[in-house]
């Protein structure tokens, strides 16, 4: 069968157990007549006395042999039934037996010298349920799912009959070749959910599983659902993929080994590679997620099929597909895509060998700070799957694309802190990503700045390159509204620790900040404190008193980065502020820190705020006066003198 002929499906759907909850009623079987249905102790008694009756036809007419046994079906499932699943038969085994080489033997004679389409209609019409007494494929069909559901050894001589690789067929038939709908009842329904079930437990033991791979059914059904093609039947997606990742759960060498025989990943990458770009992102990672769950389920046993994904060019195809939700219409969070997102995570785990980390870092580092070489927890092995990620985020404009690449390196970074270690001293992804937050939407840019927040608050570590070019981007990009959330990060950031006082001083932030305010206050002054002529939307507003925030905490605690601020001739600027109301409490914070240089300065420069302040600016002069009375103003007599005599005029 070519690999480009068929189609594709899906996995999420559960199918009932032994149960035959919402089952048509079967036949009825004959039974003695009295006033009560007998109890299933009776109906187990009838049952085995009328298996006797049948062994004993062995030697008859294969016809007689078979109606004989077809005539048992009803009373076999009216005992089920009334025994609430719990079956007391002594021949089971034999019965399971004769049962399922009866339906195997029906699906063949359907099957042969027909061509695919007809196949597929006569495997239909064996199986369903008509509602008359004609009904012996249905009958064969709900009695070999008891059966399945029993035991072990009742399954193996299921098994045996090659039952389990014609149901695979008949599958592949259901799946690929749809009829038309009309043809469809409701008890198609019940059928496919037995139909699956079976094939569900047959996979739950080793021998049914061996049988599964007896022919190329599994390698056709792999391939079809890779092939997506257009006319493939809807009805039978869900329970065609569930089917394949229970085979896939049931990892063992000789599935491994069939996989890789019948080229399964080889052809479905080279398929799923065509269509990438062709068909909805949702579907083709559908497919994408089938496969690389058989490279993951396969991969505690085996690395062939893993090695079989590398060398099909896997990873450009996982970027391709990723990037098909790159659309502007993509706002949602798509099941598939999560669980594409998830594989790749798992992939970066995947390697021959750890990844070595030298501690080359930069200090000084925050008190606490240990350089991690733990060797418990998962570390990344694999860039390959991390680049696949990193290229994502450099070349998707989607927010939920995005913000999930960064929420998957969060996790990473989660299983153990080395990884960040390993991953930024090899592919940089955190510094790349600093000079391309600004194009990204806001969501992101919140995002990342948490992300890089995150390294200071749980990983206890200082990292000054990436902070470095944070501060180049606030200095290259000082209107942008990224340099806002920027700024915020770094305000949260200088309030952890002291040590960021410092540290921002040195690398020039401090003086980059003073500057900004310069020029911001100077535009203010000749605006004649108009808000308006500064600022329409409110975004520049906002800077500012980020701004001016940021320069009060970095001047608390530090004599220096006061003294810094009073070299830079800051003091006129910062009294520019005092009168607009949302800038006042930083500003007399700022002029507050000059106190620990100067105090009789700056009680002069608030009397002098006082004395120039009008009789409509109320607000400022109380603002001003709770400002003093925070100080020993016996320290400055004539200050304070005229401090009393505002307070009492006011």
């Amino acid at each position: 069968m070519e690999a480009e002929d068929i189609s594709r499906a899906e996995d999420t759907v559960e199918y009932p157990g032994s149960k035959n909850e919402g089952q048509p009623d079967v036949a009825q079987p004959d039974l003695p007549r009295g006033g009560q249905s007998p109890g299933p102790t009776a109906l187990w008694e009838t049952l085995e006395k009328k298996f006797l009756e049948y062994q004993k036809l062995a030697h008859g007419s294969p016809s007689e042999h078979q109606q004989s046994l077809l005539d048992l079906l009803p009373l076999f499932l009216k005992a089920w039934e009334n025994s609430v699943g719990i079956i007391c038969f002594p021949s089971l085994q034999r019965l399971a037996e004769d049962i399922s080489n009866q339906l195997a033997q029906e699906i063949q004679k359907a099957l042969v010298g027909k061509p695919a389409e007809q196949a597929r209609e006569a495997a239909g019409q064996l199986l369903r349920w008509k509602g008359d007494v004609d009904q012996d494929g249905y009958l064969l069909l709900k009695s070999v799912f008891v059966l399945t559901g029993t035991n072990a050894e009742t399954l193996g001589r299921v098994a045996e009959s090659g039952l389990p690789a014609l149901l695979l067929q008949c599958l592949y038939l259901f799946f690929v070749f749809p009829l038309e709908k009309d043809e469809l009842i409701e008890s198609d329904v019940q059928v496919q959910r037995m139909f699956v079930q079976m094939l569900l437990n047959i996979c739950s033991e080793s021998q049914g599983l061996e049988r599964l791979l007896s022919g190329n059914e599994l390698q056709s059904l792999v391939i079809a659902t890779t092939c997506l093609r257009e006319h493939s039947c809807s009805f039978w997606k869900e329970p065609t993929f569930c089917v394949l990742r229970a085979i896939s759960k049931a990892q063992n060498l000789g599935i491994i080994q069939y996989l890789q025989a019948m080229d399964c990943i080889k052809l479905s990458l080279q398929n799923l590679s065509k269509l990438a770009d062709s068909l909805p992102a949702p579907e083709v990672s559908e497919a994408v997620n089938l496969i690389l769950g058989f490279v993951k389920d396969s991969y505690p046993i085996s690395s062939a099929l893993f090695l079989e994904f590398e060398n099909g060019e896997g990873y450009p195809l996982l970027l391709k597909v990723l990037l098909r939700y790159n659309g502007p219409t993509q706002s949602e969070v798509d099941p598939h895509l999560e669980e594409l997102l998830d594989l790749v995570v798992w992939l970066t785990t995947c390697g021959r060998s750890e990844l070595k980390v030298f501690d080359s870092v930069t200090y000084p580092q925050l008190e606490g700070f240990k350089f991690h070489h733990e060797t418990t927890g998962v570390t990344v092995k694999n860039l390959q799957a991390f680049q696949v990620l990193q290229n994502v985020f450099h070349k998707a404009g989607n927010p939920v694309l995005c913000t999930k690449v960064l929420a998957a390196i969060r996790t990473m970074w989660a299983w153990n802190a080395r990884n960040f270690f390993l991953l930024e001293w090899t592919l940089q992804p955190i510094s790349q990503f600093v000079e391309i937050v600004p194009l990204k939407a806001a969501p992101v840019q919140k995002h990342f700045f948490q992300l890089l927040e995150a390294l200071v608050f749980e990983l206890h570590y200082v990292p000054h390159e990436i902070l470095r070019k944070v501060q180049c981007l606030i200095k290259e990009s000082p209107e942008s509204p990224c340099t806002l959330v920027a700024l915020q990060s770094v305000l949260r950031i200088v309030d952890r620790d002291l040590l960021f006082t410092d540290i921002f001083r040195d690398s020039g932030l401090l003086g980059l900040l003073l500057a900004q305010l310069r020029k911001r206050a100077k535009i203010l002054r000749k605006s004649g404190n108009k808000e308006s002529s500064l600022d329409v939307h409110g975004t520049e507003r906002e800077l500012t008193c980020v701004m001016l925030r940021t320069v009060v905490t970095l001047l608390k605690g530090s004599v220096r980065n006061a003294v810094v601020l009073k070299d830079h001739g800051m003091v006129p600027f910062i009294k520019i502020f005092l009168d607009d109301e949302w800038y006042r409490e930083a500003s007399l914070s700022i002029l507050e820190q000059l106190s620990v240089i100067n105090a009789e300065e700056y009680m002069s420069i608030i009397v002098g705020a006082l004395c120039s302040s009008t009789q409509g600016e109320l607000q400022l002069k109380l603002d001003l006066l709770q400002v003093t009375s925070s100080l020993p103003l016996r320290a400055f007599p004539r200050a304070g003198s005229r401090c009393s005599a505002f307070a009492q005029a006011l």
